[in-house]
């Protein structure tokens, strides 16, 4: 995790992009500056910032800043979400979630043939939440980095296609409940930031609703992780690989849930909430502007096709559920 003096130019790039994708989000909010970030990153990174000089501080902000990101969003969660959506969106995010993950490991092993742990890296950005969801699994289960890069690059368009047609499809299929719509896009959306730009299409109650949905699903997080970790241990034993004799779980989960519960029972000061917010929120924009930095057109255009396919497939797919589910549940 130490910068080394080689990095500091691809690290310097990789933090401008980042700060040029939030200023042009103002522009383009639809979008939102995380795909922009990642988009600015493809393009540039196959193009004018295609040296070898500056991958190793590229490829330093693409994994770490994120880690320190993912832990402080245990600042902007607390275990009173679960009171405040009641049993009923409780019972929503948990079987939207799990429904979720046993379709994408479904249809990545039988229709679009992807390795296990692409499947579990698709699951869980789809399930839980893009991107940070992507970067904890991956070490957990022993993924590599094209597998990561594509799968956050296919979990963030499909993010992007989702927040221009919940907006309109939303209210045509479940009226105007404020409620009800705050499910359908905390529940289905990707990433934090693409949450909040969807439902700010709406309306700002839906914003407050769909965040609170996001968040459980944030909350459940350690949960995937652990599971995932499991799965690919089990299967590391199967392929009669060396297995590790226990899950290793990265620290930032175990920060996360750490600070998620000081949040709960603690009177954190709302700057320091904020600030982590922020922070987190900041280091989100550098983690796709890595990747985009990182990804290269050869990787794309290997899988690109077939992940593309395997991403709007499962988009359609969870929202279909969750509007089942909205229909049953509330």
């Amino acid at each position: 995790m130490s910068i080394k003096k080689n990095m500091i130019s691809g690290i310097i790039i990789t933090l401008i992009l980042s700060a040029i994708a939030k200023i042009l989000a103002n522009w383009l909010p639809f979008l939102g500056a995380e795909a922009i970030a990642m988009l600015l990153g493809i393009l540039l990174g196959n193009t004018i910032l295609n040296r070898k000089s500056l991958e190793p501080g590229m490829k330093w902000a693409e994994k770490f800043p994120i880690e320190i990101g993912i832990a402080l969003m245990g600042l902007t969660v607390t275990l009173r979400t679960i009171e405040n959506l009641g049993i009923n969106g409780l019972a929503f995010i948990l079987i939207q979630m799990t429904l979720t993950i046993v379709l994408v490991l479904w249809m990545g092993g039988r229709i679009f043939k992807v390795s296990n742990k692409a499947a579990m890296l698709m699951g869980a950005g789809n399930a839980v939440c893009g991107s940070s969801a992507i970067a904890s699994v991956s070490p957990a289960i022993g993924a590599t980095d094209d597998q990561r890069r594509t799968s956050v690059a296919t979990v963030s368009l499909t993010g992007v296609v989702l927040l221009l047609i919940l907006p309109i499809l939303g209210p045509h299929v479940l009226g105007h409940h404020d409620l009800l719509l705050g499910a359908l896009v905390g529940g289905v959306v990707q990433s934090v930031g693409q949450v909040v730009g969807t439902a700010s299409l709406i309306n700002p109650a839906v914003v407050t609703y769909a965040t609170l949905f996001k968040m459980l699903r944030v909350i459940m997080l350690t949960a995937v992780v652990l599971i995932f970790a499991k799965m690919a241990q089990k299967n590391s034993v199967t392929e009669k690989v060396e297995a590790k004799k226990s899950i290793k779980i990265p620290w930032f989960i175990i920060a996360f849930v750490i600070l998620l519960l000081i949040n709960s029972f603690v009177a954190v000061p709302n700057l320091v909430t904020s600030s982590a917010k922020g922070i987190s929120g900041f280091f989100g924009v550098v983690n796709l502007a890595g990747i985009g930095l990182n990804l290269k057109v050869d990787t794309i255009r290997k899988s690109g096709g077939k992940f593309l396919s395997y991403g709007l497939i499962t988009g359609v797919v969870q929202v279909i559920l969750a509007i089942i589910l909205i229909k049953i549940l509330f």
